[in-house]
């Protein structure tokens, strides 16, 4: 130390020696009064460290590898909320479209019973029409829709649309055909008191000629809510036995004049 004297210093060392002395024996008589540990002790607790040691290090693993197994189940039960909200995103797209498609079937509906109703309505008027005409048919007529013709007879009331619609057409065309052209037909008729085969004319629903195979027997029919009335007109026979030798191709065309009744009187 700066500025003290050798004496200082000496004294000062022996003081410092004194105290180190005393410091030594004082941890002398507490190693002898503070035993040590056996060593079995020593040991149970390095073994029971070693342990615990081994054992937080095997709850560490299984943590972490149950975490990972959280987080991959984690990672499904997201997968299923997204797949489970398109599924109800989708379905409430459905039913819209289906609510859409039932409106528009609705309205659908409406129209086509509005449209039933009209042709409903159509079709009685046509059948209210032509049934007083059925009557004037004659038989080659009849023949050709004899079905539909006793079907029309019957009640169209508990019949469907459909058929009644269906008849109502084949019978409209059936005399629509028949009123265009000259029908050739044969008949068996009660004639001077004898059954006699006949042939006929039809100028569509006008008027009819007949003649018989002889040409002794002719006449004209006319047609009546009762149906036809035959009328007998012997003069007849030439004119209408010209007629169906041309229209049967068994003589070249001609022209022929046939008297046309207007009621019940006969125009020659």
């Amino acid at each position: 130390m700066p500025g003290l004297s050798i004496q200082q210093k000496l004294k000062s060392l022996s003081i410092s020696l004194s105290i180190l002395s005393l410091s030594v024996i004082s941890l002398s008589q507490s190693s002898f009064e503070t035993p040590l540990p056996a060593a079995s002790a020593t040991q149970a607790a390095l073994k029971e460290w070693v342990q615990t040691r081994q054992l937080i290090s095997r709850e560490s693993a299984a943590w972490q590898e149950q975490q990972k197994t959280l987080e991959f189940l984690n990672e499904i039960r997201q997968l299923e909320i997204k797949n489970l909200e398109d599924f109800i995103q989708s379905a409430g797209d459905r039913v819209n479209e289906i609510d859409k498609q039932r409106s528009a079937y609705v309205d659908e509906e409406a129209e086509l019973k509005a449209w039933r109703r009209e042709l409903s309505g159509r079709i009685t008027r046509l059948e209210d029409k032509l049934r007083p005409h059925i009557p004037f048919f004659p038989p080659p007529l009849r023949a050709k829709i004899q079905e539909a013709v006793i079907r029309f007879e019957e009640d169209q009331a508990e019949r469907p649309l459909q058929h009644r619609a269906r008849d109502v057409l084949l019978i409209m065309q059936a005399y629509q055909d028949f009123q265009k052209v000259i029908t050739m037909d044969a008949d068996i008729r009660l004639i001077d008191g004898k059954k006699r085969e006949i042939e006929v004319l039809y100028l569509g629903l006008t008027q009819a000629w007949f003649v018989d195979p002889s040409d002794r027997y002719a006449g004209y029919g006319l047609p009546t809510p009762e149906g036809w009335d035959w009328i007998e007109e012997t003069s007849l026979a030439p004119s209408v036995r010209q007629a169906i030798s041309i229209l049967s191709r068994e003589e070249a065309p001609a022209f022929i004049s046939l008297p046309i009744a207007n009621g019940t009187a006969l125009k020659p």
